[in-house]
């Protein structure tokens, strides 16, 4: 009998250990959330940094942009054009760093109601957080600076004639001033890149060398496989 309640006690002590020590090692709220949001900023300064390679690049342009620049050119206004191309490299790369501060803002700001659903759920959770978020905001402050660069050498007003040009034959119809139309078309790319690279972190976290990340992925993963 002796030996059944120790056998007994014995088990119950090695279950409470267990407890404790599954108690230990679950992260806290905080540490799930300041989780999320190292993964974000990760993911936001990459996808930016590549934006700006690109706009550094020959295809700097959206593809839908060229034909209306193109009709610039049957309007008389070849002289101009490289003007343009230019203005709109340039305006880009200045709005994209101007984007990711305000990212990086609103990352530090960002309420998760629930931070263990974005830890579980798809392989771009926390990225569609942050865009349900300020999707708006990021593309209003993007239009703001394009506008404003933009302004500087004098490209908005041949948008007006260009668009309506364009639009005479198009298909697809251009619609808004230059600024909205980049601005929207940039921070799509920026949020997209965002998802790739969210999903390339969570595919193998540890790389990220962050001790938080790890804790907490690991703990969520191993439950969710249990």
């Amino acid at each position: 009998m002796k030996n059944f309640m120790f056998i007994v006690a014995f088990a119950v002590g090695l279950a409470s250990c267990s407890t404790v020590k599954n108690l230990l090692v679950e992260p806290s709220a905080l540490e799930t959330i300041a989780a999320l949001k190292s993964i974000l900023e990760s993911s936001a300064g990459k996808a930016v940094n590549a934006l700006k390679q690109i706009k550094q690049g020959e295809d700097a342009l959206p593809d839908e942009l060229k034909p209306v620049l193109a009709t610039l050119k049957t309007l008389g206004l070849e002289d101009q054009i490289d003007d343009v191309e230019k203005a709109v490299v340039d305006a880009s790369a200045v709005a994209a760093v101007e984007s990711e501060a305000v990212i990086r803002d609103a990352i530090k700001e960002l309420k998760f109601n629930d931070a263990v659903s974005v830890v579980l759920g798809g392989e771009d959770a926390a990225t569609q957080v942050l865009k349900g978020a300020m999707y708006t905001t990021v593309k209003k402050r993007y239009s703001e600076k394009l506008e404003s660069e933009l302004s500087k050498k004098d490209v908005t007003k041949y948008w007006p004639m260009a668009t309506s040009a364009y639009n005479l034959f198009a298909k697809e119809k251009i619609k808004g001033d230059l600024s909205d139309y980049i601005s929207e078309r940039a921070v799509d790319a920026i949020f997209v890149g965002m998802a790739a690279e969210e999903k390339i972190i969570r595919g193998d976290y540890t790389k990220m060398g962050n001790a938080v990340v790890t804790k907490v992925f690991d703990y969520y993963t191993k439950n969710k496989q249990g």
